[in-house]
């Protein structure tokens, strides 16, 4: 990947705001079309931050989405739904005038996010569904952090789910209590409504612990009706991803600006 400049800031809501750092894309869609998309870090809930994502935040913006990366709160701190509601905010004030960010009048939203990231993406999703509000064209998932209950045969292979483990720690920091367990928004993968999403692409990596939560998310889209995609990478590294997230945020980004394919 060729050099890129640093990324600049963005202060989103009333002061002193949410920080973001603010991505070009640096391939093109269709047109004058362009995605952009909001992206949350990893972290188990507990870590990350949005120089640690530098990296994936650029590989997104070679994929061709004008890349907004939240710095969000983090639990124990701030516990759910904080993160959640911090992130609908600026989803919103970006939605507001999304053309400021990319330049061009033909921009669609996306979310996006890995592991706990994702979490609070596929979240979005389902407020943004119930809301009515901002239009949504796709959400994008690497590997999804969704189900607290940790008994899939990936966490087992992973030597995950153990009182120890970093999932469990970052559930337990994120939910504080098992009543926020049952909440749609705490637990996607669990939520009863599931229909009338953005369209989803699941990625996840061959071996990783959440990558049967990632499957079963996607399959449980499709059961809903929904449309949604999940691929099952060797890495996260360039050649292996960026074209898959092109061909989604310009599918995605066609269907949205009802463009002919």
């Amino acid at each position: 990947m060729d050099k890129i400049a640093l990324p600049a800031t963005l202060r989103l809501g009333p002061a002193p705001g949410l920080v973001a750092h603010v991505y070009a894309a640096r391939r093109p869609l269709d047109g004058d079309t362009r995605a952009l998309l909001l992206w949350m870090h990893g972290g188990t809930f507990t870590d990350g931050s949005i120089d640690a994502t530098r990296r994936r935040s650029e590989l997104l913006a070679e994929a061709g989405a004008d890349v907004v990366a939240l710095d969000y709160p983090l639990a124990p701190e701030h516990p759910f739904p904080a993160g959640l509601t911090a992130a609908f905010s600026a989803l919103q004030a970006i939605a507001a005038k999304p053309s400021k960010l990319t330049g061009s009048t033909h921009t669609v939203l996306f979310v996006g996010g890995e592991e706990a990231g994702g979490n609070i993406a596929a979240a979005l999703a389902l407020m943004a569904r119930d809301q009515r509000a901002p239009a949504l064209a796709g959400q994008l998932l690497v590997s999804p952090m969704l189900d607290p209950q940790l008994g899939s045969a990936s966490m087992r292979d992973g030597e995950c789910g153990g009182v120890e483990c970093i999932y469990a720690k970052g559930w337990k920091a994120y939910l504080g209590d098992c009543i926020r367990a049952d909440h749609p928004y705490a637990t996607p993968l669990n939520a009863s409504r599931l229909a009338g999403l953005a369209p989803a692409l699941v990625l996840s990596v061959a071996g990783h612990p959440l990558n049967d939560e990632s499957h079963r998310y996607a399959a449980t889209l499709r059961e809903h009706g929904g449309a949604a995609r999940d691929l099952t990478l060797p890495d996260l590294e360039a050649a292996a991803v960026v074209n898959p997230i092109h061909e989604f945020l310009r599918d995605a980004a066609r269907r949205a600006l009802s463009l002919p394919d």
